[in-house]
């Protein structure tokens, strides 16, 4: 559910290192996970299964496109966006150097990987096609967010989208996990309304925050509902769709 994220100034730069062999495994045995009855996994793929839905035929319009996985952690969601996308370059950034040596290490084709802890990102105007982002922003001082924001839309080329994945401090189970989790003990959640607020700021056409995770694992029959449910602030995670 989370991942390292440039902070300023190189500080906290190393915060996920520690974490870099066993991220997998925590996030595995994380209560919110347990709860769900999901896997590291499995969290990637209902993500990436989201927004390519909302995204619909729009993805086939690009041509060997460029993905940014900004906050990419050990690199396994920039894999499956390799994946899904064919002759896409997928460019993971993090500020842990032991993370993304472990991004390197698993030798997904066509990525390739960035240490980066300025706000400051290292590409020019216009590179990428999609920036895909999870679990980052609660890492990253909320002061920094703006300015953030507008390297994001500075990045990505006009027509190209911003998909923002982060826990909903509406979900008591969530708030409880993070709170438990060794990963988030520095985290500091966004409210729904106010992340969209500062992507619009930025620059980005922005619609409501979409939620999702609504149903535990004894619930999980009734997780084809969840679809219609994604106006309704309650589900464990939420989305936040920028478009330039």
């Amino acid at each position: 559910m989370t991942s390292a994220a440039p902070p300023p100034d190189g500080a906290g730069k190393a915060e996920f290192d520690q974490y870099a062999n066993r991220y997998r495994e925590i996030i595995d045995n994380d209560r919110f996970t347990k709860l769900v009855g999901g896997s590291f996994d499995y969290f990637i793929d209902l993500r990436l299964g989201i927004m390519f839905s909302a995204l619909g035929d729009g993805s086939t319009r690009w041509r060997q496109p460029q993905l940014l996985d900004f906050g990419c952690g050990i690199g396994a969601a920039a894999a499956r966006l390799a994946q899904r996308v064919p002759e896409a370059l997928v460019t993971g950034i993090d500020p842990s150097p032991e993370s993304i040596r472990a991004a390197e290490a698993a030798g997904a084709p066509r990525t390739r990987f960035v240490v980066s802890d300025s706000v400051r990102l290292p590409f020019s105007d216009g590179t990428f096609d999609l920036v895909y982002s999870n679990g980052t922003f609660h890492h990253i001082p909320h002061a920094d967010h703006p300015a953030i924001l507008r390297e994001l839309h500075r990045v990505l080329k006009p027509g190209g989208d911003l998909f923002i994945f982060e826990n909903n401090p509406f979900n008591p189970a969530t708030v409880l996990a993070m709170h438990l989790s060794p990963l988030d003990k520095d985290a500091k959640m966004v409210l729904p309304p106010v992340l969209r607020r500062r992507v619009t700021d930025a620059g980005f056409r922005c619609g409501p925050p979409g939620y999702y995770i609504f149903f535990p694992q004894v619930l999980r029959r009734l997780r084809p509902l969840e679809r219609g449910l994604r106006r309704l602030p309650l589900g464990g995670q939420y989305y936040v769709r920028g478009q330039r």
